[in-house]
């Protein structure tokens, strides 16, 4: 295993002590944060994968980027399955920097 130095929060140092040692749910504070990591990693690449199998939609020719502004949307459907659709928005005033 690799060394790696993490800054956190006191709060969430005070935290995980509650769940650490003697009593507690994990023996150390190490092993708490290797399942924490190790939980979310599963998390997010699952969703990542989920995510990967969208397709895009083409955007219909003659589609009018200068006056209006397409976004996507992410819901879950009746299913629990990601959905994403786009909404359109006309511009009303651009903003110039």
């Amino acid at each position: 295993m690799k060394i790696v130095t993490v800054n956190i929060p006191e709060s969430y140092l005070d935290s995980i002590e509650k769940l650490v040692g003697e009593g507690g749910l994990y023996p150390s504070r190490s092993e708490l944060i290797r399942v924490a990591v190790r939980d979310f990693l599963l998390r997010e690449l699952k969703m990542a994968d989920t995510i990967a199998k969208y397709k895009e939609t083409e955007i219909e020719d003659g589609f009018d980027n200068e006056n209006f502004v397409r976004v996507p949307i992410e819901r879950l459907n009746k299913d629990k399955e990601p959905v994403r659709e786009f909404k359109t928005y006309k511009i009303i005033k651009r903003l110039e920097y």
